[in-house]
């Protein structure tokens, strides 16, 4: 595994590497070939050994310390560009396109800017070349020193098609390195702590860590909850509101950070990352005891969070844009299954209501009635008559109510079938007759079109309006009769009006709309207009076009 992450993601190591080999290729080149030789003095020997050994020390540097490495990356690239103006002077012999370094420390150079800074830096490196190649050229031909006039231009051209090149490719092809990022299964919104899990355990193996750390916000209090991964269990632990003192920093941006050393690199939207010396605010790395390591920020609904991965065998600048892909996807995974959990939360506080309904209305209501019944079933005895009907009629009401409350609890279970119509005449015509048996009150329906096909949801709704309203009137107002009249309006949608003869509404009742009532119709759209009927009330509800 190591062997194969020798390299990987390793930028600094690969040109640490290119470059010392070709330079200890160039000097060859100039030992070993004679027309190169020729021209060649103990000067040029000793300029392109110091050139070796620097390119020496630049592997060890790369290798040991990221740091360093960083800050001397551009102090190096200006080298290497000299020792381009060394092999166009030193190689300037005739016939020796094929043994002069030329094009390869072209090419060096050009990938060198793509790979560290991009095609900014390819273009003005590319410029430079260019520049620097014509002067050289120039001077030579002024001078009288071997050159040839054909060649050159030659090679000119080549260095300005690979330029182009490299532009092209630095700014089209380059991009963030990136990883597979593990998919949590599960039911959205129940997935919060597997989602940190997972990505904890994520990071450390892809970056070969020793611990990871992730600090979020928790619940509405001002809590910490902070989960660490050390290879052998994850670690959960709630910190109070001062345990992580200090700023989690900008979001979305990574950074490596030395802490006992005050160092830090921290990468920039559409730039080069910046190196800044000083002391490093990370209570989290403080916390966790991790001196060197790589932090993100990100962003989520319920406030900032921190990762955190240390103890990382071989840290370079080249982590920097997957540590931020891992907080980006943190951040959009936590605010995903936030959003689920409101939804969820949403749902459930709507299916209490709509169960506090149907049970308010149909349930609560029967009961009512039920001991309405029976209170004058005890007179009716006690005068001496016969209760035998009487019983047998509330049984039957019992039957029914009973098939309605499995009703409920099977459409709880299946939920609605939306794509079933039923007749509402039909439906309201049995529910009446029930009703005015129940409450012993009249009770009459007058439809203008019969008959009248509704959704099952919505013929659901309308009887449990019909049913509240009926043993309103008569449990509150004391009616004896109530009319219920059904219209399908053009242009105004389903209209339902509920009448009374009853003791109708006081002037301080007048306020007050039934509550059942009106968040049913709410729920569906309409609107509900309560007036007196002289005597009784009027209920007076339009429902639209729409839901029918």
């Amino acid at each position: 595994m190591k062997r194969q992450r020798l390299f990987a993601r390793r930028t600094s190591k690969v040109l640490a590497i290119s470059r010392a080999a070709m330079a200890l290729v160039f000097l060859l080149a100039l030992y070993f070939d004679p027309s190169a030789a020729a021209t060649t003095n103990a000067a040029a020997y000793q300029l392109l050994a110091c050139y070796l050994l620097g390119a020496c020390a630049m592997i060890v540097i790369a290798w040991t310390n990221w740091w360093w490495d960083f800050r001397l990356a551009p102090a190096a690239h200006a080298i290497d560009t000299l020792a381009f103006v060394m092999a166009v002077y030193f190689s300037e012999a005739s016939k020796a396109d094929f043994s002069s370094p030329f094009m390869a420390l072209t090419a060096f150079l050009l990938i060198s800017a793509t790979l560290r800074w991009g095609w900014h830096a390819v273009a003005w490196t590319a410029i430079a070349l260019v520049v620097l190649n014509g002067v050289i050229g120039a001077s030579l031909f002024l001078l009288d020193l071997p050159i040839d006039p054909y060649r050159y231009p030659r090679r000119l051209m080549y260095l300005g098609v690979l330029s182009l090149m490299m532009v092209w490719l630095g700014g089209e092809q380059r991009g963030p390195r990136s990883a597979p990022m593990p998919r949590t299964p599960g039911t959205p919104g129940e997935r919060r702590n597997a989602i940190l899990t997972d990505t904890l355990a994520f990071a450390r193996a892809t970056l070969q860590a020793r611990g990871a750390a992730i600090a979020v916000p928790h619940g509405e209090e001002p809590w910490t909850e902070l989960l660490r991964d050390t290879g052998y269990a994850v670690i959960v632990d709630r910190l109070g509101p001062d345990a992580l003192d200090g700023s989690f920093g900008e979001p979305d941006r990574a950074a490596l950070i030395d802490c006992r050393r005050g160092r830090r690199i921290v990468s920039r939207p559409r730039s080069y990352p910046l190196a800044l010396a000083g002391p490093v605010n990370a209570p989290l790395a403080a916390y966790c005891g991790a001196e060197v390591a790589m932090i993100v920020t990100f962003e989520t609904a319920a406030g900032p969070g921190q990762l955190l991965i240390w103890g990382i065998h071989d840290m370079s600048i080249d982590d920097l844009p997957l540590v931020e892909m891992i907080g980006h996807h943190l951040s959009t995974e936590l605010d995903r299954e936030d959003l689920a959990e409101l939804a969820q939360a949403a749902s459930a506080a709507a299916l209490r209501d709509s169960l506090a309904r149907d049970l308010h209305d149909s349930v609560a209501q029967f009961l009512a009635g039920t001991l309405f019944r029976i209170e004058a079933l005890s007179r009716w005895i006690r005068e001496g008559h016969d209760p035998t009907r009487e019983i047998e009629n509330l049984k039957s009401a019992l039957r029914r109510e009973q098939g309605e409350l499995r009703a409920m609890i099977q459409r709880l279970r299946r939920g609605e079938e939306g794509d079933r119509r039923t007749d509402l005449v039909e439906e309201l015509d049995t529910l009446l007759a029930e009703m005015s048996q129940h409450w012993h009150i009249a009770v009459r329906l007058d439809a203008e079109a019969r008959p009248l096909p509704v959704s099952i949801g919505l013929a659901h709704e309308l009887r449990q309006v019909v049913r509240e309203a009926v043993a309103n009137a008569a449990r509150h107002g004391s009616c004896t009769e109530v009319r219920v009249t059904l219209g399908n309006e053009r242009g105004r949608g389903l209209r339902l009006r509920i009448a009374d003869d009853g003791s109708g509404f006081g002037a301080r009742q007048g306020l007050l709309r039934p509550r059942s009532i009106s968040e049913r119709v709410e729920a569906l759209g309409g609107t509900l207009a309560i007036c007196h009927n002289g005597p009784g009330a009027l209920l007076d509800i339009t429902l639209p076009n729409r839901i029918a």
